[in-house]
């Protein structure tokens, strides 16, 4: 077997290359002998600097480059991860594309204590990139020109904020909210609170104005009783397409006097009153709904006639049919929001079985002046005031069992003290009681709690075991954990705190995104410390608790952010790496695996043939892998500059060395860096070769590797990326191919990566090393049983 099996490309001969390399102010040089990594070195020119990326040494590249002609340039200094960019604009007249860089300080200097192995290894690291240059190739990252139009799926707060922002900056926003009215949870919740003023507020008197401001915009329509169906991307643009239930009345003939709903013969329960009360099958859901019309409950309506008989306007039409609606759009930011955590889940607690056990989402609304009550705090069971009221938290949340949800929900503890302090405002002689797991009340919200407990709130630190009944009264049971006593408390009503999870709108519509979600099933933000609102489909962003449990202050915040990230895409377009795949139509016969196979929705069928768009594609490479015809390709990372920084880390192995290919994602390859960040040792013999997925790694690649002297080669893969499941089968595959080439398929390995486990890191790529010496050793042959070790780094 040798290179031309695999249809290697020659270099373009007499490159003129330049290879510059650092001593980083001794960070490098002292661990480094720098004279032999140079004198290892023959190209046109090789020179020494202390700080590469200082103005001074930006002018050695630049003086170089123009004086000598260089074709290509290598920098042999710190991680491309943090100077990749600056050295790209200090290699000009160049395109910034035509230089490589060698990492000889996080993953050589920083982690291999001896000189003469440090040096070895730094010569391998810039061979690699020498070769790797010579088929590099003049490209401009791709810029889209995205469109000035938005979609926000969801009417809640978060959605309405977002909307607001970007129609203020001209950006043309729909509003897409499956309910008939707008405003979500916060028009349901009576009151919210600040922990400056110590006060509540009226959530609907806050929340009114912007309602009002969004309809009243020119640049906004609101789209209610709508539902996301399709989605594709096309060039950063997003064809979305939407079906619009009927409500059965004309919005323009409309002046929501009632007459409708008082004459309708059918009664349903009202779920924007949680079910407290019953409203007619031609309802408005509450007094300030926007849009302020009538709709008709399909479900319950028995189309007897009386509504449109009663409606002098006219605006009854029961021929209204369900629209398909195509929207194109430049950027979707998903605000679904949540739901409430279904409380019959926990029996123990008696939710369903004794009428006063109730949610908290309930007790907002028994408290609301709009509510089934008016306000009054009545029993359920009987309309009377309670004498004491217990509130149980983390129902739900931060709970291990079946059905429960290990993450605590952030606002319960605060929503609990927020009706706590209203109930001690109004009925002061009520007692409340607050049992809990652990009051989380962050920063300022610190106040209020100390507030409530000046009021009278007790409370008791212990999770209840059970409610029940006993002599006609409600008994909570509960261990008291500071005294580790347990008591009984009789009461006359029970408020469970509720947990917050993702709601069915949010799993739907990631789903039709191809957006990635969290274990917990929200919707998962590219990196929660730098990019909190990006999802990780360029485009699409996220706001509110669609993205996790936050309360409306936060929720506000990340509709901005949100916002702010959006009108940043459209005022200064969209610039990609040019790293995409590309289609020879000549080739292509249409099978459309890869098509089928591309999560990221990055192919498509366009009239006769097959195309890919570049905004979309992250340049994996799982398509070329499902191409037998060889019609796709990387633009800019052909197959011969894999082949190339193989061959050149494998050129000057030594006799009796050993050298393990580490083929690291860009999450892995951050982690590596944080090895070295943090001094932490791994074997010499480890070669880091950065790919944009393990999926980019072929067979071809693995055999020719094995060929040119690799004892081993590890993958190392973030498992939250889209395209990570068919990375099991494919290592699968590759060993299969190792065997039937008689190479030890243990000589392989795939394991999960994460930039906080860079510890966990280095010790699999030392077990590893270790179990390549164990084979090198071991000369029994091939352990035909090997498996894919697929374990996380602890």
């Amino acid at each position: 077997m040798n290179e031309d099996n695999f249809n290697v490309n020659p270099a373009k001969e007499n490159l003129k290359i330049g290879v510059f390399l650092c001593r980083c102010g001794g960070n490098i040089s002292d661990n480094v002998d720098m004279e032999r990594l140079s004198s290892s070195v023959n190209t046109t020119v090789v020179e020494e600097f202390e700080n590469l990326c200082s103005i001074n040494g930006r002018k050695v590249i630049r003086d170089a480059i123009i004086d000598k002609n260089l074709d290509r340039i290598v920098v042999a200094a710190c991680s491309p991860v943090t100077h990749k960019k600056t050295f790209q604009n200090y290699v000009k007249p160049l395109n910034p594309y035509l230089m490589q860089m060698a990492n000889i300080r996080e993953q050589c200097s920083w982690v291999h204590p001896e000189k003469d192995e440090a040096t070895d290894k730094a010569i391998s690291l810039t061979a690699g990139a020498i070769e790797k240059a010579k088929y590099s190739e003049p490209i401009n990252p791709l810029l889209r020109r995205t469109k000035k139009s938005a979609a926000v799926i969801g009417g809640g707060i978060s959605g309405i904020t977002t909307a607001l922002s970007l129609a203020k900056q001209g950006i043309r926003t729909r509003i897409i909210e499956e309910k008939s009215t707008i405003g979500g949870s916060m028009v349901k919740i009576g009151k919210v609170f600040s922990p400056e003023k110590l006060a509540e507020e009226c959530s609907m008197c806050l929340l009114n104005p912007l309602v009002n401001e969004a309809v009243q915009n020119k640049n906004i329509k609101i789209l209610t009783k709508t539902k996301l169906k399709r989605a594709e991307r096309r060039a950063g643009n997003f064809n979305l397409i939407v079906e619009k239930r009927p409500g059965f009345v004309k919005e323009e003939r409309c002046i929501a006097c009632g007459t409708c709903a008082e004459v309708c013969p059918v009664e349903v329960p009202n779920s924007w009153n949680e079910n407290m009360t019953i409203r007619k099958a031609i309802y408005k859901s509450f007094p300030q709904a926007v849009p302020d019309i009538y709709t008709i409950d399909e479900k319950n309506c028995i189309q007897c006639g009386e509504c449109q008989e009663a409606c002098k306007m006219d605006a009854i039409d029961y021929s209204m049919e369900t629209e398909i609606l195509p929207i194109n759009v430049g950027s979707v930011i998903i605000a679904t929001g949540h739901k409430g955590y279904d409380l019959s889940k926990r029996p123990e607690y008696g939710y369903g079985r004794f009428s006063d056990v109730i949610s908290q989402m309930e007790l907002a609304r028994i408290m609301g002046v709009n509510g089934p009550t008016e306000g009054k705090l009545e029993r359920p069971s009987n309309g009377e005031a309670p004498k004491r009221v217990v509130m149980i938290q983390c129902a739900g949340s931060r709970d291990d069992k079946p059905d429960g949800n290990p993450y605590c929900s952030k606002v319960c503890c605060m929503v609990a003290m927020k009706h706590a302090n209203v109930i001690k405002h109004y009925y002061p002689e009520t007692e409340v009681i607050i049992c809990y797991t652990d009051m989380r009340t962050p920063g300022m919200y610190e106040k209020y709690l100390k507030y409530g407990q000046k009021r009278g709130i007790k409370l008791i630190r212990g999770r209840p075991g059970e409610v029940t009944r006993k002599n006609g009264n409600l008994v909570v049971r509960v261990e008291e954990s500071l005294s580790a006593k347990p008591i009984e408390i009789e009461t006359d009503m029970v408020v469970l705190s509720e947990a917050m999870e993702p709601s069915e709108g949010t799993i739907e519509v990631a789903n039709l995104l191809d957006v990635g979600l969290t274990e917990d099933l929200f919707i998962r933000e590219s990196h929660p410390k730098i990019k909190p609102v990006n999802t990780d489909i360029e485009g699409i962003y996220v706001c509110g608790t669609a993205q996790g449990p936050k309360d409306i202050t936060d929720s506000v915040s990340q509709a901005s952010a949100a916002a702010a990230k959006v009108a940043e895409l459209m005022n200064g377009n969209l610039e990609v790496e040019p790293f995409v795949a590309e289609i020879d139509i000549s080739k292509c016969i249409l099978c459309q695996k890869c098509l089928n196979i591309c999560k990221y929705k990055a192919i498509y069928e366009q009239e006769d043939h097959l195309a890919t768009d570049p905004i979309a594609c992250k340049g994996c490479g799982v398509c070329l892998s499902q191409c037998q015809n060889d019609a796709i390709s990387i633009r800019g990372n052909a197959d011969e500059k894999l082949f190339a920084v193989i061959s050149g880390t494998l050129n000057n192995k030594r006799k009796g060395e050993r050298i393990i290919l580490t083929f690291l994602d860009n999450v892995g390859y951050l982690a590596a860096d944080n090895i070295g960040i943090n001094k932490i040792s791994y074997p010499e013999s480890v070669r880091i070769i950065k790919v944009p997925s393990v999926n980019r790694v072929m067979a071809k690649h693995i055999l020719y590797a094995f060929e040119n002297g690799a004892d081993g080669i590890f993958f190392g893969e973030y498992p939250d990326d889209l395209m990570y499941p068919y990375i099991k089968d494919k290592v699968k595959s590759l060993k299969k191919e190792m065997e039937k080439n008689n190479i030890n398929p243990n000589r392989l390995t795939l394991h999960r990566v994460y930039i906080p486990y860079f510890r966990g890191l280095a010790n699999k790529l030392r077990l590893f090393d270790e179990e390549i010496i164990s084979l090198s050793s071991d000369n029994q042959g091939v352990d035909h049983n090997a498996k894919v070790v697929d374990g996380p780094l602890e």
